[in-house]
């Protein structure tokens, strides 16, 4: 009786082994690419913004305080809502106050992988040269990466690898527009920069960020909120080295020094303006003369900042931060449209504020720093106000402060030139 043949795998024939075919690796990318445009807001914040800026192209001149946007007569007549039949987009109907939608949205980068085994580890690399040598990269074992803080207004590129195998690069690009800011454990942050100003100009990205406080101690309502992640996105990935605290000594816990400021990080300068007043009380006369020379400091910090980035806040990022806001936005250019949602875009980080309020309560009161805008006097005996109703806005404010705050006309052609790109 012959012996049992043994098993074969298949690739004997007549005792002859046939090599095993292995599977082709690839990579191929599926999203976003060929240039497409992807978006860096989330979607509510989209839809705001595009109805606010459709509302304005009624507007004949947006870089003046027109009345399109109602102020009201007095800028003391709280709890009276100001409205006309074509300032009709609110706030109050984009955000939801029980979501915090305010950071930036993440951004898929899609792939296929053929041939790999699996939990094969891969490399996605973008930056914004074509060549990638300015690449940040993730690891991943899936097959895809997410990515927030991108920049407006930009085109990427990006490939992937994996296996001694590199896909193609493919490029996306970003819309023009404002910016919003993740760093976990901190609020309301968003880039100054990207917004386009008067004269085909925008403002320069990653140099001046608004946003709420930074706290690493609990004391009274304040809750320690930043750890060595959040300080490493503030540090590296923003690359702060200039904060401007606007709360007040107990508010603050009296910080002498920033939070991100240590044995390692010793270039990190720190300025803190204690209750800086808000809205109509920033140019209250006492206020003022307290602080004229921090404000000043304030904004030769601005024309620094393509130096040494700048974050300023208070403890929300709203009000104090919103009049600040306003101040340098204004000086450079913005729009009043885009000066509004500016400040109502807090309202994504559930700190409601609109634009066409005065709150009873004093939390919230833009029409009152409006009307301050137009009523404030250059000469008390003449009554004579820096506003005229053809008057931009960017010189009005640019008057105030080489007025009251003794900067030159150079600190504010400095300011400009630092921070405007074609």
């Amino acid at each position: 009786i012959a012996p049992l043949a043994s098993c074969s795998s298949g690739n004997e024939i007549m005792g002859r082994r046939d090599p095993i075919v292995e599977e082709q690796k690839e990579i191929s990318l599926s999203f976003p690419i060929k240039g497409e445009e992807v978006n860096i807001l989330k979607p509510n914040i989209l839809k705001y913004i595009d109805a606010m800026h459709t509302q304005a192209k009624a507007i004949e001149n947006d870089y003046v305080l027109h009345d399109f946007y109602i102020t009201g007569e007095e800028g003391q007549n709280y709890g009276k809502e100001y409205s006309n039949d074509t300032d009709k987009v609110y706030i109050r109907d984009f955000y939801n106050s029980s979501i915090n939608e305010e950071a930036s949205k993440k951004v898929a980068l899609v792939f296929d992988s053929k041939g790999f085994a699996d939990n094969t580890t891969f490399s996605v690399s973008y930056g914004l040269k074509a060549d990638l040598s300015d690449a940040k990269v993730i690891e991943t074992t899936s097959s895809y990466v997410t990515v927030t803080n991108l920049l407006a207004r930009q085109k990427y590129y990006w490939k992937v690898s994996g296996g001694g195998v590199d896909s193609n690069i493919e490029s996306f690009t970003t819309p023009d527009g404002f910016r919003m800011i993740t760093a976990p454990g901190i609020n309301n942050i968003r880039d100054m920069g990207g917004r386009p100003v008067s004269g085909g100009k925008h403002i320069k990205q990653g140099l001046i960020f608004r946003g709420a406080e930074m706290v690493t101690e609990t004391y009274g309502d304040h809750y320690a909120n930043l750890n060595d992640t959040n300080k490493k996105v503030m540090r590296e990935e923003i690359g702060i080295k200039y904060e401007i605290d606007f709360r007040g000594d107990e508010e603050s816990g009296n910080l002498v020094n920033s939070p991100l400021y240590d044995e390692n990080h010793t270039d990190i300068e720190y300025m803190r303006i204690p209750d800086m007043g808000a809205y109509d009380y920033f140019f209250n006369s006492s206020k003022m003369s307290a602080h004229k020379e921090l404000i000043k400091n304030m904004f030769l910090a601005f024309k620094n900042a393509n130096n040494k980035h700048v974050y300023f806040h208070c403890w929300g990022g709203a009000d104090r931060t919103g009049t600040a806001g306003f101040l340098l936005g204004g000086l450079l250019g913005m729009s009043y449209t885009d000066l509004i949602i500016d400040y109502e875009l807090t309202s994504f980080s559930c700190n409601y504020r609109p634009h066409h309020i005065n709150d009873a309560k004093k939390v919230y009161r833009w029409p009152s720093l409006i009307y301050k805008m137009k009523t404030y006097e250059k000469n008390k005996s003449t009554h004579e106000t820096y506003y005229a109703p053809d008057k931009p806005i960017a010189t009005i404010i640019e008057e105030i402060l080489i007025d009251k705050f003794e900067l030159t006309s150079q600190d504010i052609a400095d300011i400009r030139a630092n921070l405007l790109e074609d």
